[in-house]
């Protein structure tokens, strides 16, 4: 767990709360770091952060999950921790906006609209990860580009593209590299997408594995009669 915070502005008064919620919160497993702008530099880039947010307190969980609190005021420290730890936070997540007009064959995705467009929309999905600067990236978009075009009038169809340096990649995704993509069914199969790189070869592979509406619902039917799990019979030792 990593709690960072960065300050502007009467730096004294924040190390003195700052240092007092180390002492209160000692025993939480936590690593405490601080900073100002000028020295967190690299932190504010990775967390996609402004300093304009500053000053600010973050906490990254084990599970990467990220809570802010911008503009902070020193009294403020203590009890935001405290909501913190009960539970009472809402994670925060780096996204770009939501785009008011999408209508190129290649949909755009952020991280407050992945999970809307991926997994509730009902529809096949091609996504893409890519990273502005990468050169196999700019390769593909042509490719992609093509390949939606070409399936344009397939209405089970998306493909979609997400800037993963601008965006928090949700979890259920694997992203190690430029470009990742995955095919994900309306029935919630996820498949790393390891096949070709000419827009016949996608249009190809997601006409061959894409789920009809009838096998979607065949597929949730079969997890939902699927035997919950027991609870054991026994205590471990």
């Amino acid at each position: 767990m990593l709690f960072l915070n960065f300050s502007t502005g009467p730096f004294e008064s924040f190390k003195s709360a700052y240092y007092g919620a180390v002492e209160e919160f000692s025993g939480k497993d936590v690593k405490f770091l601080i900073g100002d702008i000028e020295a967190s530099q690299g932190a504010f880039q990775y967390f996609g952060l402004k300093e304009d947010q500053a000053p600010l307190i973050l906490i990254q969980d084990s599970d990467s999950k990220k809570f802010l609190k911008e503009q902070v005021e020193a009294g403020q420290i203590v009890a935001w921790l405290k909501d913190y730890f009960d539970g009472k936070l809402t994670p925060f997540r780096k996204s770009e906006p939501i785009p008011e007009a999408n209508n190129e064959p290649v949909k755009v995705v952020v991280a407050d609209n992945v999970h809307d467009v991926v997994f509730k929309s009902g529809k096949n999905v091609l996504i893409e990860f890519y990273a502005p600067w990468c050169g196999h990236c700019k390769k593909l978009a042509p490719i992609l580009d093509e390949a939606a075009a070409t399936l344009q009038s397939e209405e089970d169809v998306v493909i979609a593209k997400m800037d993963a340096t601008a965006n928090d990649v949700p979890s259920e995704f694997d992203v190690q590299g430029y470009p990742t993509l995955y095919f994900v069914t309306p029935s919630g199969k996820k498949v790393s997408y390891e096949g070709g790189r000419t827009a016949d070869e996608i249009v190809d592979y997601i006409k061959k594995n894409k789920e009809t509406a009838g096998q979607a619902a065949a597929a949730d039917t079969e997890k939902a009669a699927e035997p919950a799990a027991t609870e054991p019979l026994k205590d471990e030792l």
